[in-house]
């Protein structure tokens, strides 16, 4: 429907009022605007300066009562109270504003306030883990035990990657590991596995296996590059037994496990079918030196899906026995260390072998297999060793002497296969 304005009058205060209106909004566009340029430059005065053009801007009040409160060269607790009591009445439903309006009064020593504050942000987010981590740490440092452990739970339910400084922190306070795990933690692979890789980049094993034993418990499947770092450390400490026990039960909660190794092997994974080369009772090798690549080689094998490939580049005459697997031997004991090798065009006097390394009562001591060079199909390889007093703790490796024979610098490959260290009886013949 149209009007038709034929008062000169009224169309002349039609006119004003729009150019009053425009005049007004652009007035608080170009404010606005103003104000979010000095918000952007991040510093104390740009926050003042947003928060006196626009005062009834919450967030501008928000960020400049955190830069008084986290500014460790000029903090401001008195403005930082005063600024955020102001962004939480523009805006109650804040669970920032009042969690850091928490840690303002908190810092005043006003645990009052601080408290109160600390409930208001779990009404308006309770199934925040920021407000449920801020608030028990707080009764933490009240003393208030049990209602400090809810908390701190129930932030490390919402979000697992905490629970290593959770389990830290609440250790300052109640040293008895058990107590933390049935109070102040879930029960999940989740939580524990973080724990158990601080407590052992830290040393603290005796808590580590307190943890370990949990998650073993839970009988939930976990890959084995997550498990690995405790067991390094128990085998780093020379607790071989533990690490030993520890290694047998991750493998049962591995995901995809390799196919079992022959009974009483100390090597496993002998057919590198598991893939796995990182640690603890596994294969361990750099893949790629400036004279060998080593790798996995699926295309070759003598069974399973793979065997174990090392290419040497002919540059050197090396001394090599960079594939290698800890072994934890019984003293006294007689094994029978079996391999299946290959080689391709393998050149010099002096081929791959295996070789055993024990650390034993009266010092150190190795056997080798024989050699392999030239180019030989799969050729299984034998070797009957009895570990001497006081082998606990070796390893088996693969090995190229370096040879005493004139242009000796090494070229070729060599495939190994199905490895084992078994135990035998007496009476078995050697091979």
């Amino acid at each position: 429907m149209n009007f038709a304005l034929t008062s000169p009058r009224i169309r002349l205060l039609i006119v004003i009022f729009s150019l009053a209106l425009a005049t007004f909004l652009s007035y608080f566009g170009v404010r606005n605007a103003i104000a979010t340029y000095y918000l952007n430059l991040d510093t104390r005065a740009g926050y003042e300066r947003a928060a006196a053009l626009e005062p009834a801007n919450a967030r501008n009040w928000f960020l400049l009562g955190r830069s008084y409160l986290y500014d460790f060269e000029q903090p401001e607790p008195v403005l930082a109270v005063q600024s955020l009591r102001k962004a939480v009445a523009l805006d109650s439903y804040s669970a920032e504003a009042l969690l850091d309006l928490a840690a303002a009064y908190d810092g005043q020593g006003d645990t009052v306030n601080a408290r109160q504050a600390f409930l208001s942000a779990q009404r308006v987010y309770p199934l925040s883990a920021d407000v449920a981590w801020s608030y028990g740490n707080f009764l933490l440092r009240q003393g208030e035990q049990d209602a400090a452990f809810r908390e701190i739970r129930k932030a490390v339910e919402l979000e697992p990657k905490r629970s290593a400084e959770a389990f830290s922190r609440a250790l300052r306070i109640q040293p008895d590991a058990n107590v933390l795990l049935n109070k102040a933690l879930p029960s999940s692979t989740a939580v524990y596995l973080p724990i158990v890789h601080s407590l052992s980049d830290a040393g603290d094993l005796d808590n580590a296996q307190l943890v370990w034993n949990r998650l073993i418990a839970l009988r939930q499947k976990v890959p084995m590059s997550e498990m690995f770092f405790f067991i390094n450390e128990l085998i780093h400490q020379r607790r071989v037994a533990d690490a030993v026990h520890a290694w047998d039960q991750a493998v049962s909660i591995m995901q995809n496990p390799p196919p079992p190794d022959p009974a009483g092997s100390l090597l496993w994974d002998g057919g590198f079918e598991s893939g796995y080369t990182s640690g603890g009772f596994s294969w361990h090798f750099l893949p790629a030196t400036g004279d060998v690549q080593i790798s996995l080689d699926p295309s070759e094998k003598h069974s399973g899906e793979r065997s174990l490939r090392i290419l040497f580049n002919g540059r050197r005459n090396i001394n090599f026995q960079d594939a290698c697997h800890d072994i934890a031997p019984e003293p006294g004991k007689k094994y029978l260390l079996s391999a299946w090798v290959k080689t391709q065009s393998l050149t010099s006097s002096e081929g791959v072998r295996l070789q055993i390394f024990v650390f034993a009562a009266t010092g150190t001591e190795s056997v080798m297999t024989e050699d392999v060079r030239g180019t030989q199909p799969w050729k299984q390889v034998q070797l009957v060793w009895v570990a001497p007093p006081g082998a606990v703790f070796g390893t088996v490796c693969v090995k190229r002497k370096m040879s005493d024979m004139p242009e000796s610098d090494i070229q070729g490959a060599a495939w190994l296969d199905d490895v084992s260290l078994v135990p035998i009886n007496e009476g078995w013949p050697k091979p």
